[in-house]
């Protein structure tokens, strides 16, 4: 392809045009051939023109994403909508008002073309993911939002549903409005592909859910009666207090429990619940509450790790020990404890291994904190009583700090 550069064929043009005007009278110009170089000149520049103005290619190409295979296209409509901090949000509810929530992924990635709106909606993947803020008791709740659930729902086939139901209203949970009914009816149709779900903390509703495909489930004490969820491996209860054994989670059909997860408890609750799930292997507690109750001797053969805040006061930390001695965990493999480690932590984590009728292999301490306002000193004497400590899972900082104490020793040592 030749390239015209517009700016030499205009300079030699007004040149050849100068020396005509300047040549003298009596010189012989070749009129003739002078206006066939001229209109040659004049045929370039105008041809170059047209080529900046058109592409420069004479098949226009489309766009690279739009030349992308249907499959690779779903592949990053799959990614984007699953690397997701949060669920795909299908309502967006501002005090009084509720409205549809176009601004984030999936619904975004039909507003920017036909083709990626034909892509998306025939994904099933996409729309598996979703959740639902409840109206409450807003001003307009017209039948448009309903039916776009119901659009959703049915855009991901028969995939097992993740579920999120939130309730921002100021009206208690336990009340349902006619618009909540509307949208709770059509999220009931689909129960039986619930796979994992997130309800409201004491939603307290007066309704049954049957969800034979239920892996994972969020919810308070109360509701869980209220679950037909025969295969339920993982739970999480999202009250603020479960104190025990007076709310007991005694329920026939979680007796296969893995992983069990409370938002608050007491040490009394941690027991009994060891004792009641047969096949628990982990556990985890966010916050400890004092309940001191005389605990009763606990066994699992199944328990492999356990999460707990650091005891943050004396008593606490004496029902710490307690707990470990009245605890009989065969397989147990690793104690987590959340917080920055202090010398009073250090010792109580030192009484309760030596009261435990079991073997801690690993401590692991998940913190924030930057290791030089860890108390290392009083840590490093963990190292007779366990095989492994670890800092958020990394055992390399603590060979690290106590090789780089070494050195400064040996420093020290020889500078004198």
């Amino acid at each position: 392809m030749v390239i015209f550069d517009w700016r030499k064929l205009f300079v030699s043009t007004i040149a050849s045009v100068l020396i005509i005007g300047a040549a003298p009278n009596d010189t012989h110009i070749d009129c003739k051939a002078f206006s066939k170089k001229i209109m040659k000149v004049l045929r370039d520049i105008h041809a170059l023109s047209f080529c900046l103005i058109s592409p420069v290619s004479v098949t226009p190409t489309e766009p690279y994403i739009h030349r992308l295979p249907v499959e690779l296209l779903q592949q990053i409509f799959l990614l984007v909508v699953n690397s997701a901090p949060d669920y795909p949000s299908i309502f967006s509810r501002r005090f009084f008002t509720i409205s549809v929530n176009v601004a984030s992924p999936p619904l975004v990635l039909t507003r920017v073309c036909h083709r990626w709106r034909v892509v998306a909606h025939s994904t099933e993947g996409v729309w598996s993911r979703i959740q639902v803020v409840l109206p409450g008791e807003v001003r307009s709740f017209g039948p448009f939002l309903p039916h776009l659930l119901q659009c959703w729902l049915a855009r991901s086939g028969s995939l097992p549903l993740t579920l999120h139901i939130v309730n921002r209203s100021p009206i208690p949970d336990w009340i349902i409005t006619a618009a909540n009914s509307r949208l709770l009816d059509i999220l009931l149709s689909e129960s039986r592909r619930w796979e994992t779900v997130i309800m409201p903390p004491t939603c307290d509703w007066d309704v049954n859910f049957d969800t034979p495909q239920l892996r994972a489930l969020e919810c308070g004490p109360a509701d869980l009666k209220k679950f037909h969820a025969p295969n339920i491996s993982r739970l999480y209860i999202n009250t603020h207090r479960y104190l025990a054994p007076q709310t007991r989670l005694r329920i026939p059909f979680y007796k296969d429990l893995r992983h069990l997860h409370f938002r608050g408890a007491s040490v009394c609750a941690l027991c009994s619940t060891i004792t009641d799930f047969p096949h628990l292997e982990t556990i985890a507690i966010d916050k400890i509450y004092f309940f001191h109750v005389p605990g009763a001797s606990s066994y699992s053969a199944t328990l492999e790790s356990m999460t707990l805040p650091l005891p943050s006061s004396r008593r606490l930390r004496q029902e710490f020990i307690e707990m470990f001695s009245l605890l009989h965990l065969p397989i147990f493999r690793k104690l987590t404890l959340v917080g920055t480690p202090k010398k009073p932590h250090v010792d109580c984590l030192l009484s309760m291994l030596a009261v435990a009728p079991f073997r801690v292999p690993v401590v692991d301490f998940q913190t924030d904190a930057p290791l030089r306002k860890v108390c290392m000193n009083r840590i490093e004497s963990l190292f007779s009583v366990v095989g492994e400590v670890t800092f958020c899972g990394n055992a390399l900082q603590i060979d690290e700090y106590r090789n780089s104490r070494r050195k400064r020793r040996l420093k020290l040592r020889y500078s004198r």
